[in-house]
């Protein structure tokens, strides 16, 4: 609650917690900042933030860029960690893991998670509570259904998704449920789930609970304590 300061040594007295106005303003204006820092990154921040870069990473972003990725392919890049608010502090990391994969795929989405999955470390200390990651795993009928929907081509590589509208509904409504059960216990969490289909399961408890942190199993890092809540089952 906000209160005036008049009132804040009473509410002391009664054991009651207030928040000033500032810190409440402070609090709303980070989460909006965060929100919506895919769409603060321009061009000349992304150039900006390179220009800082050591100079074998400025020379090693320009020959990516050149050869591989445009400089707006690699805002694409950084806009899409940003948008599942990870965060891109470790840029030189982000180029080499670029330079990595670049060269063998075209679409921004693989790019984007090869990019995570170097990044594990960072993904996972950033989520953990007292080096504990908690974790909410899907079951193995929505793994398997998942697996089923994802459409590859010759190559193996995924061109399309494509889950039946019903089956997408249950899914939203099991995955609701679990989902909500564990936020009103004040648990912060992760959601975890098949490598290929992380994009995909993503895009749709996006819809659902804005914020939630979806993971593939390649994406817990080595010496993690993992705690496991339950199944979306």
């Amino acid at each position: 609650y906000s209160v005036l300061e008049t009132f804040a040594e009473d509410l002391k007295r009664e054991n009651f917690t207030f928040a000033d106005n500032m810190s409440v303003l402070l609090t709303h204006l980070s989460e909006v900042i965060r929100n919506n820092l895919p769409q603060l990154l321009s061009y000349k921040d992304m150039k900006a933030l390179l220009e800082r870069l050591d100079p074998e990473y400025r020379k090693l972003a320009d020959e990516i860029c050149t050869s591989h990725i445009s400089y707006p392919g690699l805002q694409a890049v950084l806009k899409l960690l940003l948008a599942e608010r990870v965060s891109i502090r470790n840029l030189h990391l982000i180029i080499e893991a670029i330079a990595e994969i670049a060269p063998h795929v075209r679409r921004t989405e693989q790019i984007v998670e090869h990019v995570r999955i170097r990044m594990a470390q960072q993904i996972c200390g950033d989520l953990s509570e007292g080096g504990m990651l908690k974790v909410l795993r899907l079951g193995n009928r929505w793994d398997l259904a998942f697996h089923q929907s994802l459409k590859r081509d010759a190559k193996g590589e995924v061109r399309e998704f494509d889950i039946d509208p019903r089956q997408l509904e249950e899914f939203g409504q099991d995955a609701t449920k679990a989902i909500r059960k564990h936020l009103e216990a004040g648990e912060r969490f992760v959601l975890v789930t098949a490598p290929d289909a992380r994009p995909y399961v993503r895009m749709i408890i996006e819809r659902l609970f804005t914020t939630l942190p979806v993971l593939s199993h390649v994406e817990i890092a080595k010496g993690v304590e993992i705690k496991v809540l339950g199944t979306i089952s």
